[in-house]
């Protein structure tokens, strides 16, 4: 099953747990990092490796671009943190 896209929403790997709207933000968010999007679109869901990577980038990308000025979250980077939480998933699941 891990293989295989989502009943619901054919574009999103079924091993996605967080839902159109927030794979969709996953794509735009590593169109220009390479290992990070060959991640994104497996079939398979990530092993420890994968899943550790995709959650460094995701770190790296919450600082750089998820908090103002102030330190408040914006929008960007609670989607930031949602995706966070997805691969947070994946990690402790193994």
């Amino acid at each position: 099953m891990a293989g295989r896209m989502s009943e619901q929403n054919r574009t999103v790997p079924g091993w996605f747990r967080g839902g159109p709207r927030l794979y969709r933000s996953l794509l735009d968010l590593t169109a220009w990092h390479p290992e990070a999007t060959e991640i994104a679109v497996s079939d398979t869901a990530p092993g420890d490796f994968a899943a550790d990577t995709m959650l460094e980038f995701l770190s790296q990308e919450l600082m750089r671009a998820g908090y103002t000025d102030d330190w408040a979250v914006t929008s960007r980077g609670q989607e930031i943190e949602d995706l966070i939480d997805v691969f947070d998933g994946i990690a402790r699941r193994r």
